[in-house]
């Protein structure tokens, strides 16, 4: 069975929950809510914080877990990637502290470019009843689990359909009940809708529609608070933490720029090269290392459309700009290389970008 459509577990449940998206006034600190075209931005989405309010008997009869999944294209396919919270991550509560923020800011993906489709998650706040074989496979999975939002996916991306499966055993085990779950599907920018993609704080309540008023939550520090309505900045200074209801707050990170450090694959090819330049090799590298660096950043899932004929450029043109230096040259970061201006692009440097884009749509 995929772990994505096991809804089940979110479609029978007779609680009422509450979901928004934080307008930018309702937030401390300032963020561009542009949505988010396809192939021109790269996306992560944290787990901010969560609350466990009092109604269960934690820890006593039952275990914590809150398991995540986001589905996004990772080049031409669609992946899933699971996350899982067990209770040693929760290590700090007993019951004598419920009803409390625990602060995560743990990512659930990496920083990936959304280049095109939708990005899905699904979220939840189980409760499972306590027993020795279910705490140890909760560990072990949330261990492996936490190997996959890492730079350069691609990488780890065969630990994702264990990872999926085995969470998926775990639900299935013994006595599971969601308390609060979420699910939600954005779309690009010019989708027609409410969900488009964009940067922000959004977050699920466990509370009925009219029992709390959306103008008077916000956003402190990272943590959902209720303060005065409006859209001036009044809210910093009276607001107070929201008490009395389990919630997650999430939030989607937009960037413009991937970490270009992380890809270490494209990354070694650009010092190979650096290296046979500075070995007087440089007719070798642009023939035979160069085409190779060109095939990979456009067959790379990690990288947004919009940034790869840049980054051919920028590269292309370090390069040229290496053969004609000393030996003695230190070596440059991909980083580094990326923070260069785009070079002019001659009518033959077009062509071949052109057939590039083809070659990998």
């Amino acid at each position: 069975m995929n772990l994505w459509q096991n809804t089940d577990n979110f479609n029978r449940e007779p609680k009422k929950y509450k979901t928004l998206f934080l307008e930018a006034h309702r937030i401390d600190v300032a963020d561009d809510p542009t949505p988010i075209e396809a192939g021109k931005a790269y996306c992560r989405i944290w787990l901010v914080e969560m609350r466990l309010a009092q109604g269960v008997q934690w820890f006593k009869h039952r275990y914590p877990v809150v398991h995540a999944a986001v589905r996004f294209h990772h080049g031409n396919h669609p992946i899933t990637i699971p996350y899982l919270a067990t209770p040693g991550h929760l290590r700090d509560l007993g019951t004598d502290n419920l009803d409390r923020v625990i602060q995560y800011n743990y990512p659930l993906t990496p920083l990936f470019p959304f280049n095109q489709g939708v990005v899905e998650l699904q979220a939840g706040l189980f409760s499972m009843a306590a027993s020795n074989p279910i705490d140890k496979f909760l560990k072990t999975i949330g261990r492996f689990s936490e190997l996959l939002p890492v730079p350069e996916l691609s990488s780890v991306l065969k630990l994702a359909e264990p990872v999926c499966r085995g969470i998926e055993d775990l639900l299935d085990m013994g006595d599971r009940r969601l308390e609060l779950g979420y699910q939600q599907t954005f779309s690009e920018a010019n989708g027609g809708g409410s969900n488009v993609l964009r940067a922000g704080y959004f977050a699920v309540i466990l509370a009925e529609e009219h029992q709390l008023n959306n103008d008077t939550l916000c956003v402190v520090n990272d943590s959902l608070q209720v303060g005065s309505p409006g859209t001036t900045k009044m809210f910093i200074r009276d607001c107070h933490p929201l008490s009395g209801y389990s919630y997650m707050l999430f939030r989607l990170e937009k960037r413009t720029a991937q970490d270009w450090e992380s890809l270490t694959s494209i990354q070694q090819l650009v010092n190979q090269a650096q290296d046979g330049i500075k070995a007087g090799k440089y007719a070798a590298v642009k023939s035979l290392l160069l085409p190779s660096i060109k095939t990979a950043i456009y067959r790379s899932a990690d990288v947004a459309k919009a940034d790869r004929s840049s980054m051919v450029l920028k590269i292309e043109d370090f390069l040229q700009e290496l053969g004609l230096q000393a030996a003695a040259a230190p070596q440059r970061s991909l980083y580094t290389i990326m923070q260069r201006p785009v070079p002019p692009v001659d009518v033959a440097t077009a062509a071949e970008l052109e057939t590039l884009e083809k070659l990998f749509p």
